[in-house]
């Protein structure tokens, strides 16, 4: 027995009281599932891999001076 790709459309139509799943539907939830997933893990991988800058006490006390320091 054939595996059938129709079984993962998530968009079925309705004739009357069945649903009747299409391969056509199947493509586009395989595919908004997939983009989903890719979303998903592009914005996680960008809030792991965030650093966050820190400041050392010579740039602090060079900010400082530069913004106390009056011509």
């Amino acid at each position: 027995m054939p595996f059938d790709f129709r079984r993962f459309d998530i968009y079925r139509k309705v004739p009357k009281d069945l649903t009747q799943p299409t391969y056509t539907g199947a493509i586009i939830s395989i595919c908004c599932c997939l983009f989903i997933l890719f979303l998903f893990l592009s914005e996680l991988t960008g809030f792991i891999t965030t650093e966050v800058p820190t400041l050392s006490e010579e740039s602090v006390w060079a900010s400082w001076q530069r913004l106390t320091h009056c011509e």
